[in-house]
């Protein structure tokens, strides 16, 4: 089972992911959503969407289009620079998206424009490839649909599959469905049981337990894409595989530790960050904050500092506060009030 970074507009840029990896990476790094059109026209920008770090070889490129010829023209683009594959994003259900006809609008199209755009972009793949000599990945990243009717999502992911997809990541909510209410997984779990191809699932992960919740209940799924969980706890990849290497030498205390490292690995397929994943540690939040900052200004452009920076503590300081109010209450209660270590997080 593979644990991926989901893509999220204006934050999975290099920045964030080289925090990540502070921590321990993911099976794969999702890019933030690059716009297919402005990139082939050679934008002021694009540079900066095509950063590869901090592990080249574990990227995936997103990619955003209302129409397939620019999702064609920037195949080549972005490839040359490496990775796993290309993702097609039809799943961004954001007003201003979805009205240029990108997005979630893929969905809501004719189905034959779709599947012309996809076979289009298959081909493009697999000309690239053929002259590197190696092979690359294309993948539709999607939600349910504009209503709750899994015939016709099956009848879509049907026809990706026909077209030459290879893996589709599935956000199991409704295109105008917010994230208050829970993900809908399980048309995550009949998409991958209906699938001749790998199903990645989205939504609602936020920690190894619901991790594990949900690899027991779905099976068929072989991935589980995380994204503003790993805003929050950017070492979220680390600390679901630790949990689940004590839960391994729980479950097997005749094991030695190696064994149990190696068996632990298999299962979250993430083998970064290893040696002392099974001590404790603490993560301090104010020193990771000033670290995002610090990659920030390396890896964006000046003019991205703000928004992008605005962006990412928006997310992260919801945890930061809980964190904070429970260590103060529970310092109180102990009688030792505030002693200035408010900012760790335990694992």
């Amino acid at each position: 089972m593979k644990l991926i970074l989901a893509p999220l507009a204006n934050i999975s840029h290099s920045g964030l992911r080289m925090l990540i990896h502070t921590f321990g990476d993911p099976d794969e790094y999702f890019t933030e959503m690059i716009h297919a059109p402005s990139l082939i026209a050679g934008g002021r920008f694009e540079q900066w969407y095509l950063r590869t770090n901090p592990v080249p070889e574990k990227l995936v490129w997103q990619l955003t289009s209302p129409k397939g010829e620019a999702f064609v023209q920037a195949v080549p683009l972005v490839l040359q620079q490496g990775g796993i594959g290309v993702d097609l994003n039809m799943g961004c259900s954001a007003p201003p998206i979805v009205r240029t006809g990108a997005g979630a609008a893929w969905m809501l199209k004719p189905l034959n424009e779709t599947a012309e755009a996809v076979r289009s972009v298959k081909q493009a793949l697999d000309v690239y490839a053929a002259a590197q000599s190696r092979s690359f990945r294309l993948s539709v990243k999607l939600r349910i649909g504009a209503a709750a009717d899994y015939a016709y999502l099956l009848r879509f992911c049907t026809m990706l599959v026909e077209e030459g997809v290879q893996l589709i990541t599935i956000h199991p909510r409704l295109q105008r469905q917010s994230y208050a209410r829970p993900a809908l997984h399980e048309y995550t779990a009949a998409l991958a049981k209906d699938l001749p191809i790998p199903v990645y699932g989205n939504g609602d992960i936020d920690s190894a337990e619901k991790l594990q919740t949900a690899a027991a209940r779905y099976p068929a799924c072989t991935g589980w894409m995380i994204g503003r969980a790993a805003v929050q706890k950017p070492w979220i990849f680390k600390e679901i595989r630790k949990r689940t290497i004590k839960r391994a030498a729980e479950s097997d205390k005749s094991c030695k530790a190696g064994a149990d490292k190696r068996a632990a690995d298999t299962m979250s397929g993430s083998t970064a960050g290893s040696g002392s994943d099974d001590a404790p540690y603490s993560i301090d939040l104010e020193q990771t904050a000033l670290l995002f900052l610090q990659y920030l200004e390396t890896e964006q452009p000046p003019e991205f500092f703000l928004t992008r920076a605005q962006r990412f503590f928006s997310i992260l300081l919801r945890k930061f506060f809980i964190c904070a109010l429970l260590q103060n209450t529970a310092a109180a209660g102990a009688g030792q009030g505030r002693n200035g270590s408010n900012t760790a997080y335990l694992l």
